[in-house]
């Protein structure tokens, strides 16, 4: 079951994480989901590729075809991989469905342009960096970016033809899934799919595990709001986070503490006095060193302290 891409968790009963292997190119972690009669796959990660290795397991763990597509929001991590299910129906927010319809055709050579400059700009901080620890994982993203680099002239937009606002459930003989949205937190607008039964959540980036949240354009009052929503509507035992290992509920306290050191630290950088690259110099919030992903923290740090400065000049 496991490959290059992905490895393969049991969450619970009928539930199963694939876990992006880090540098592979898949990037966002996917959920599969045996109702009994009817297979849901939770997002599709980063590459074509990926996706239809995604859809294979899919059908093998559960012996039958995938009938609907979850997408808990519109980055393409977690879409990239839909045209491997055109078979299946897919389900999303009515804005995460409007921003992927916006968004239009793969424009290649803007995306090949854009990807570029993101690994000039990941070499750039590369040749910064003494830290191990970063410079394996500065590693594990230009490997990514290259992955879909080459994919991109492959890459076709998948829109989703069955919306919701708040929540949408789907009854299977077995178990039944409720998909849910509180509104956009990492992203515009982002869904979790909750499986009462087993009290699993796929949570989309709304939760990652020792993986350091991405906030930019998102809005992190708004994500903390949502996951104390979470923690007090739902009952869970296990999550599927967007990225790193399946993992409990403690995991929602991990991101939302994060986001509220994150918030307090910048929010004292901005009225320190000290430049912005003063800050930059300072690294990683402490207690995060050792988290997936951290060259994302300065990209977190840039942009909510320019918000900030914005927000106190108005």
């Amino acid at each position: 079951m496991n490959n290059e891409y992905f490895t393969i968790q049991q969450a619970s009963e009928g539930i199963w994480g694939a876990i992006s292997v880090p540098g592979s190119g898949s990037l966002g972690n996917a959920a599969i989901i045996d109702l009994g009669d009817i297979t849901v796959v939770v997002d599709t990660t980063n590459l074509p590729q990926s996706g239809a290795l995604l859809r294979h397991t899919a059908e093998q763990l559960t012996n039958k075809p995938v009938k609907y597509v979850v997408n808990t929001h519109f980055h393409g991590d977690h879409v990239n991989g839909n045209q491997e299910f055109m078979k299946s129906e897919f389900i999303s927010t009515v804005w995460t469905r409007d921003l992927l319809y916006d968004m239009g055709e793969v424009n290649i050579d803007l995306m090949q342009q854009n990807i570029q400059k993101l690994i000039t700009s990941l070499n750039h901080v590369r040749s910064q960096q003494r830290d191990p620890h970063m410079l394996t994982e500065i590693d594990y993203d230009l490997s990514v970016q290259r992955a879909l680099y080459d994919a991109i002239p492959s890459l076709c937009r998948v829109i989703p033809t069955i919306t919701f606002e708040d929540k949408l459930v789907i009854q299977g003989t077995k178990r039944t899934i409720e998909v849910l949205s509180y509104g956009g937190g990492h992203s515009l607008s982002d869904a979790v799919v909750y499986v009462p039964e087993e009290q699993t959540l796929i949570a989309g980036d709304l939760i990652s595990t020792k993986t350091i949240p991405v906030m930019p354009y998102g809005n992190p009052y708004a994500w903390i709001r949502i996951l104390k929503r979470i923690q007090k509507d739902l009952k869970v035992d296990t999550v599927v986070p967007g990225h790193g290992d399946v993992s409990n509920s403690d995991r929602i306290t991990d991101v939302i503490r994060f986001l509220e050191k994150t918030i307090a630290y910048v929010s004292r950088a901005v009225t320190s006095g000290k430049s912005e690259s003063y800050w930059l110099e300072q690294g990683v919030l402490e207690g995060y060193e050792d988290w997936h992903l951290p060259q994302y923290f300065r990209w977190n740090f840039r942009w909510l302290f320019n918000s900030m400065v914005v927000q106190n000049n108005r």
